[in-house]
């Protein structure tokens, strides 16, 4: 074997979906990869270099063949000095790179290993005291926790989504959601996803990472897209300040608060909990919070706040008769629609442009029934 070979596992085309055991080394500046009796050639122009694996303690290296793309990921100390000392040095800046974000993931981890081990071992009053406390440090918590695990979490109520329910993406509804909430999430660090449910009851919900579905019995009741673009807003800004998060990890404790910080996505703790996050309640000052950042964000978007306040009240109004689902997870008061109504008056006078949309034409193409759109349509 090539004395300065480092090893890995390999996945991609024609490779077991476990991968398989394999070692590399540098031609000059291509990367030769051999697994079995297979030896795979990538060019280090088309190498993506970055940390990943639990902890980030692996690099791995990606790039597109003949055949499909491939993945390298290489763990071991001995390896990645092997690794960096026969790169090309057109290489080394992203290597480097790489190293980095591993390096400072790793004392994150110690230090959180630290806090843990100094938690567990405190005596029963101590931990009492720490449980009395921990919504406050799953706030604080929450806060640190990298966007791309939130992406995770999102990934894992969309699957279970997709299970339970039929799920729209794509036609003329689709698409307005998408044009809204892309206006809604300017510069965000999130990366969203939109979906319309092909259900009747009125609701809509946030996952984690930018999952956003909105049902179409709730797109069915708006009159106008303005409703629609609040009720969106109000979920991006749940999003935003991690409230779905928050709630997950204060509902199901710590089991879930040490799968997201240690990275474990194959715990049933994790998977258990993200299935119930659309069930979640969310407090008093989470709405607030969410109304306040939501109109925020119509104000910056250029669309019109009212119909926000309008169509709360339109959920809050059939509370005597049979509640909408939405009510259960974004639980509406007289007191609310008031705050709410009090934000929009305080912001500066501004002149808003309808957005472009046929709204009548867009709920006619979601291709309800007759009878059950006018059901869903009636007051």
């Amino acid at each position: 074997m090539n004395p300065a070979a480092f090893h890995g596992r390999l996945f991609g085309a024609g490779v077991s979906e476990a991968g398989a055991a394999a070692h590399a080394w540098w031609e000059g500046s291509r990367l030769a990869v051999q697994a079995g009796d297979a030896i795979h050639h990538a060019d280090g122009a088309s190498l993506q270099v970055e940390a990943a694996g639990f902890n980030l303690r692996q690099l791995k290296l990606s790039w597109n063949g003949a055949d499909g793309s491939y993945n390298f990921f290489v763990e071991a100390e001995e390896d990645f000095s092997r690794l960096l000392s026969g790169a090309p040095e057109s290489m080394k800046e992203a290597f480097a790179g790489a190293q980095s974000r591993r390096r400072s993931m790793g004392r994150r981890f110690s230090a959180a290993v630290a806090v843990y081990g100094a938690v567990i071992s405190l005596p029963l009053l101590l931990l009492l005291a720490f449980l009395l406390n921990i919504g406050h440090l799953v706030d604080w918590v929450a806060e640190k926790i990298p966007v791309h695990y939130e992406d995770r979490i999102g990934d894992l109520v969309l699957a279970q989504t997709r299970a339970q329910m039929k799920l729209i993406d794509s036609g003329p509804a689709y698409e307005a959601v998408q044009a809204i909430g892309k206006r809604l999430t300017a510069g965000s660090a999130y990366r969203y996803r939109w979906f319309i449910a092909d259900r009747k009851d009125i609701n809509a919900f946030a996952a984690p990472g930018g999952v956003i579905v909105v049902h179409a019995g709730l797109i069915a009741q708006t009159a106008q897209a303005e409703e629609l673009a609040g009720v969106l807003a109000h979920e991006v800004a749940h999003v935003e300040q991690r409230h779905s998060l928050k709630n997950l990890m204060k509902t199901a404790g710590l089991s879930v608060l040490l799968s997201l910080v240690l990275g474990d996505w194959s715990g049933t703790a994790l998977g258990n909990a993200a299935g119930k996050l659309t069930e979640l309640k969310f407090s008093r000052d989470a709405e607030t919070d969410a109304d306040r950042e939501g109109l925020r964000r119509l104000v910056d978007a250029g669309i019109a706040p009212h119909p926000m306040a309008d169509f709360f009240s339109k959920l809050s109004s059939k509370e005597s008769g049979m509640m909408p689902s939405m009510l259960a997870t974004h639980p509406a008061s007289a007191e609310r629609e008031e705050r709410l109504r009090s934000m929009i008056a305080a912001l500066p006078a501004k002149q808003y442009a309808p957005l472009p949309f046929n709204w009548a034409e867009i709920k006619t193409s979601l291709n309800l029934p007759t009878a059950r759109r006018q059901s869903l349509l009636a007051d």
